[in-house]
């Protein structure tokens, strides 16, 4: 049984982009993390990017990259063949340099582990190896845009459940068929991200159902890609980096307010749920579940 991406659109490669309109995407701008950055740009925060690995020279990420490692055997290493991995490196924590694109954080540290092959797929061993990695590397947040309808072996929950005791906030994407949420968003110690476009509205493709933990732009994403590019992606892959990179902004900030700690597991994903502008039907429901990140609500 293998995972496979959480299923993404290459609706656009682009040439490096120069033009201030561009440097802050759209999504950045719908969840408000220009208000946060007055306060943090997540100094510090330690990453884990579970995905098909990393264009590491990229330079928009090569100064935010502090460790890469291959889980799949792939003759390219930990290169990133695909272009997936590099996408969700960029919408977390692409370096601020005024030149391509930014990230949501981006001052957090990115540990980028290839746990997909070159096809897009990864073996349920690869992920758990990869959880195991970003356990010893003692990061903050994992960040996995995968997902499968199977349930996997309960080794891959174990390891969840033992990140999770450590402290480490757990985002996986939901899924992309219209269909119920997928694992590993489905487990209960994971935070289950879906996507929206432009209008704010359900994106057509996203997974939903009351497991369904909060929502984030999805649609037409420009970030990193391989070979030092750019491209336009849309998926609940895209969703779910920009929920990483507002974690890793709430979790700097509680840091700098007070003097060093790091809020327990279950405040983090309490102050997450919080910190989100309600859409939909009143409440909790299951296509936007708590609503959509909201960075102008970081205290």
């Amino acid at each position: 049984m293998e995972f496979k991406l959480a299923r993404f659109e290459v609706k656009e490669i682009l040439s490096p982009i120069t033009t201030d309109s561009d440097y802050v995407g759209w999504g950045l701008k719908a969840i408000h993390v220009e208000e946060a950055w007055k306060k943090t740009k997540g100094k510090g925060i330690k990453i884990a990017i579970l995905d098909t690995g990393v264009n590491a020279n990229h330079p928009d990420l090569a100064g935010n990259i502090k460790e890469v490692a291959d889980f799949t055997g792939s003759k390219s290493g930990a290169e990133d063949v695909q272009g997936h991995g590099s996408h969700c490196a960029g919408i977390i924590a692409g370096v601020e340099n005024q030149f391509g694109i930014i990230g949501v954080a981006p001052e957090a540290e990115l540990y980028c582990g290839k746990v997909l092959g070159d096809n897009g797929s990864g073996s349920y061993d690869s992920i758990a190896k990869g959880i195991e990695w970003a356990i010893k590397k003692e990061v903050d947040i994992i960040s996995m845009s995968l997902g499968s309808s199977t349930k996997p072996p309960e080794l891959l929950h174990k390891l969840i459940r033992q990140a999770y005791d450590k402290n480490i906030l757990i985002i996986a994407a939901t899924g992309n068929e219209n269909s119920e949420i997928c694992y590993p968003a489905l487990y209960d110690e994971v935070i289950a991200v879906s996507a929206v476009d432009k209008s704010l509205q359900h994106a057509q493709f996203s997974n939903h159902g009351m497991k369904n933990e909060i929502t984030a732009p999805g649609v037409d994403i420009v970030s990193t890609y391989k070979n030092g590019g750019y491209a336009k992606l849309s998926g609940t892959s895209m969703a779910t980096p920009m929920v990483a990179g507002a974690a890793a902004l709430i979790i700097a900030r509680y840091r700098d307010l007070f003097n060093g700690s790091t809020p327990e597991i279950k405040s983090a994903y309490e102050i997450l749920d919080r910190m989100t502008t309600d859409l939909g039907e009143e409440g909790r429901d299951e296509w936007y579940g708590e609503g959509i990140i909201n960075l102008a609500l970081l205290p």
